[in-house]
């Protein structure tokens, strides 16, 4: 068995924090009906900060997937922001139509 320093022993133990943290916590609370438009563009900036590290660090996978999930994270951004703003403009006219 190859010797455990203690720098991978943090790395490990923080991994299982967060493993932890991530399935347990979905286990007790519901998961919300649906994400709105601020969740997915944090999602977006947060990969987009996990394939900056790969390019910076020079890891390959860890770029690739971090930017392919940004790009994905943004296209649903913007879906959900339009579909918002257009919610949101079709309740305003509704209302003043009513309102008269």
């Amino acid at each position: 068995m190859k010797y455990l320093s203690k720098q991978r022993a943090t790395a490990l133990a923080t991994l299982g924090v967060f493993t932890a943290t991530i399935f347990g916590g979905a286990l007790i609370t519901p998961a919300p009906v649906q994400a709105d438009s601020k969740t997915w563009k944090k999602v977006a900036i947060g990969a987009g900060a996990v394939g900056a590290y790969g390019l910076i660090k020079g890891k390959k996978k860890t770029a690739l997937i971090g930017g392919a999930v940004a790009a994905g994270s943004y296209l649903k951004y913007r879906s959900d922001k339009k579909k918002e703003n257009r919610r949101k403009k079709y309740r305003s006219t509704r209302y003043r139509s009513y309102r008269r």
